[in-house]
């Protein structure tokens, strides 16, 4: 008699899945062609390379392995084990033992027995969401690992719409990954791991069998394991509406079996495939829900000057109206989705009170209008009383009038001060009690930012004390920060979210983390962070509690168009000198520009720490396979303990021109070779050096450059013992170079930008000056 008790319901855009407490499933009829089948290991997708350490024991590096009693077919013991490799939101990388079977004509139901061997790091280290094994359907496989690896050619992710049931770290689980429709993954891809049952009773200790079961319908995939260690034998089932979930990408195939990632040994008996006809219905659309009508309100609640820009910004076309507390029409206009609605009024005192109304037009689904209030203050700061000059200092307070002679708090001032106006901070330590977070409201307006810099160029510093996690958080558009140091923040001294900031002059240092970022939020690239200029910083000596993820500056996980990092200088960071990366599942960045930068010696700290590590490049150009046309122009990047300039698995049209890499510890340049893209596809490189000194870090056998794109004879680059170019007319020699002896620090121009002296450049009758294209130069700087 079966029991029907209800358990899950887990419900998303994508897919509903039910679970429930069944009697065990009843046979389904064999189909002979099952039997023909041949079976095969692969292992492939990110971590799953050879060199992959990451809580693995040394001996266990690398271990990734199928191993069945009678390799291609089902008979007897199946065992795998995979040290490497990840279930990931967006991506996998697993080893797989698998067959092939057409979707268009094939049903299935795959039932195993799984003995857990080993579940989770052996490092001490805690269970890992990337840690799972167990059987799986998938609509494509990835590109077989390497093996041998090539030297840094780390394999790339691997994603695929699945279902299945395993162990994963919330215990005995069913799973599926649906909204895929990239190979190497999209926005939009979700994974679900539901656990059949909480009742701790049914905790599958080590060495013990469950029986897992993965069926696919005509309309739906039903996952189920029978437990049969805690009495009498109980089984869960999950089931996933859309059988064509597995035909996204490749209509034809679709792949069954066995899988282990990351941490895991498990060994499958009593395995069995029955096939029956296919007769797929497709899958019901998703019904888009109209996103309800929205108004953000944009103005500040405080206010200095009488002059008083409302702004509001819908997230439909519509119009907005304006009314005043009285109820009289202030203003009204039409405006588009996302875009800001401003209007300037006169506060006529000093409490005013407005109301602001968006109608949405027709066609959004719920049409009802949306109203928001806003109540402003107006005080008077400055000597003008209008907020136009503000002056703070490290003892202002708030009750201060923010003139030079008697300076107001630094958190009241950036509150207060106009549009076009400056805050001005006096010498000194600031230590504030919390993140300075300069939210969107507080915006300046085109063509009148806002200011904030120290007074008559004094010394300042803005202490976060190692207790906030942010010092400065710039979510505001149109804002001026320049000329002062950030230091000891939790994570980032600055960060940055708002559009259309200058950021110069900057110093960030001993940080817990990235000392510059600029990231955004959701999945939107119109709302990400845009067109700021970096320029003239330097970023040195951050470091994290784990000593691999602080970066001198970074534009990661939602960046948009028009970024410029300009003759900024990243050094002896814990990580990398600039970070451009980006995850499978939020979507690529918008390009990034990067010219007349320098980074050195990252991957260390300049009182020696980590002074022997395999970590820091110089700039790191991308993530996770997501393919992003990066512009790298002028800049230099020598002495770091791993890569000058790495692609990080961007495989996009980047343009590198004009750049020196000298004396990197591992590759001068790397853009590696990527299985879903070809090189005509990737990088546009013109104009580059490379050079390395007999004594130099990468030893007595120093790797070779490697890029793969569009790479031409005005290229120098390092073939494994000489810097020359592909037809062999253009050598460079330690002749060419007026000084290869590093400064101890760059002297710096009057907007921060590094001043470069005789170290990397050319002579003046060096060929570097005239083999570019055009008979331009070769490298970052001109002879002379």
């Amino acid at each position: 008699m079966p029991l029907t008790a209800r358990l899950v319901a887990l419900t998303t855009a994508a897919v509903t899945v039910t679970a429930t407490l069944v009697a065990a499933p009843s046979a389904v009829a064999e189909n002979t062609a099952a039997s023909d089948l041949t079976w095969s290991a692969i292992t492939f997708g990110q971590s799953t390379d050879l060199n992959f350490a990451s809580n693995v024991l040394p001996e266990k590096v690398g271990t990734n392995y199928a191993r069945p009693d009678h390799p291609g077919t089902l008979d007897g013991r199946i065992v795998l084990e995979s040290r490497g490799g990840k279930l990931a939101p967006g991506h996998d990388g697993i080893t797989f033992y698998q067959t092939a079977l057409n979707p268009k004509t094939d049903n299935f139901v795959l039932t195993a027995d799984m003995t857990v061997e080993q579940f989770g790091p052996e490092t001490g280290a805690a269970v890992n969401s990337a840690d799972s094994a167990g059987i799986m359907v998938r609509d494509v496989n990835g590109a077989p690992r390497q093996d041998p690896m090539v030297l840094g050619f780390e394999e790339v992710p691997a994603a695929s719409d699945i279902f299945g049931a395993g162990m994963m770290k919330q215990g005995v689980s069913g799973f599926s990954r649906t909204g895929v429709v990239k190979p190497y993954g999209n926005p939009g891809g979700a994974l679900k791991a539901t656990p059949f049952t909480k009742d701790s009773k049914y905790a599958l200790p080590t060495g013990t069998p469950v029986s897992l079961r993965l069926e696919r319908t005509d309309t739906e995939f039903v996952m189920s394991a029978t437990f049969t260690h805690a009495g009498e034998p109980a089984t869960f089932e999950q089931r996933v509406a859309g059988a064509d979930w597995v035909q996204d990408i490749d209509p034809d195939h679709m792949y069954v079996g066995f899988y282990a990632a990351r941490n895991a040994k498990v060994s499958f008996a009593n395995a069995r495939l029955e096939l029956s006809e296919a007769h797929t219905q497709p899958r019901t659309p998703v019904q888009t829900t109209p996103v309800a009508p929205a108004l953000a309100l944009l103005s500040p609640a405080e206010t200095s000057t009488r002059d008083y820009t409302l702004r509001a910004r819908p997230n439909h076309d519509g119009v907005i109206t304006v009314a005043d507390a009285a109820g009289e029409r202030v203003a009204e206009g039409r405006v588009k989705a996302n875009k800001v609605f401003s209007h300037l009024v006169q506060l006529a005192s000093d409490e005013a009170e407005f109301k602001l109304t968006f109608t949405p037009d027709d066609g959004t689904g719920s049409g009802a209008p949306v109203s928001k209030s806003l109540k402003v203050t107006r005080k008077p700061y400055g000597p003008r009383g209008d907020g136009s000059v503000i002056h703070t200092s490290p003892s202002g307070t708030a009750a201060a009038t923010g003139t030079a002679a008697d300076p107001v708090d630094l958190a009241t001032a950036l509150k207060y001060v106009a549009p076009g106006g400056k805050v001005l901070m006096h010498g000194g330590t600031y230590q504030p009690t919390g993140t300075l977070n300069v939210s969107a409201a507080y915006s300046g307006l085109p063509g009148k930012p806002k200011t904030l810099k120290p007074y008559r160029n004094e010394q300042v510093v803005v202490d976060g004390r190692d207790a906030l996690e942010v010092v400065l958080r710039l979510d505001a558009d149109h804002w001026r920060v320049k000329g002062f140091h950030i230091t000891h923040a939790a994570a980032n001294a600055m960060r940055v979210s708002g559009s259309h900031n200058k950021v110069q002059r900057m110093l960030f240092n001993y940080n817990g983390n990235t000392g510059f970022q600029i990231t955004g939020s959701g999945t939107d690239p119109a709302m990400w962070p845009s067109y700021n200029l970096v320029q003239g910083n330097e970023s040195h000596d951050n470091r994290d509690i784990d000593d691999e993820n602080a970066d001198g500056f970074a534009a990661k996980l939602g960046v948009g168009a028009g970024n410029v990092f300009r003759g900024n200088i990243a050094h002896h960071n814990i990580d990398d000198g600039w970070d451009l990366y980006n995850r499978t599942n939020e979507g690529a960045n918008l390009p990034i520009t990067l010219v007349d930068n320098i980074a050195y010696a990252n991957g260390r700290l300049s009182n020696g720490y980590d002074e022997d590590s395999n970590r820091g490049s110089g700039f790191k150009l991308g993530g996770e396979g997501l393919p992003v046309d990066h512009v790298v122009r002028r800049n230099i990047a020598f002495d770091n303990n791993l890569d000058g300039f790495t692609d990080n698995f961007n495989p996009g049209r980047m343009t590198l021109t004009r750049n020196t890499s000298f004396d990197n510890k591992r590759f001068n340049y790397i853009a590696r070779f990527n299985p879903y893209f070809t090189a005509e596809q990737q990088g546009v490189y013109r104009d580059n050096l490379s050079f390395r000194t007999a004594d130099g870090p990468g030893g007595a056998h120093p790797v070779r450059d490697f890029l793969s794109g569009d790479v031409n004879d005005t290229n120098v680059l390092f073939d494994g013992d000489h810097a020359v170019n592909s037809d062999g007319t253009t050598t460079a020699t330690t002749a060419d170079f007026r000084s290869l002896t590093p400064p101890e620090s760059f002297a710096r121009h009057r907007d921060g930008t590094p001043r470069h002296g005789a170290f990397l450049r050319p002579t003046r009758t060096s060929p570097l000056n005239t083999a570019g294209t055009g008979g331009g130069r070769i490298g970052a700087l001109a002879g002379r």
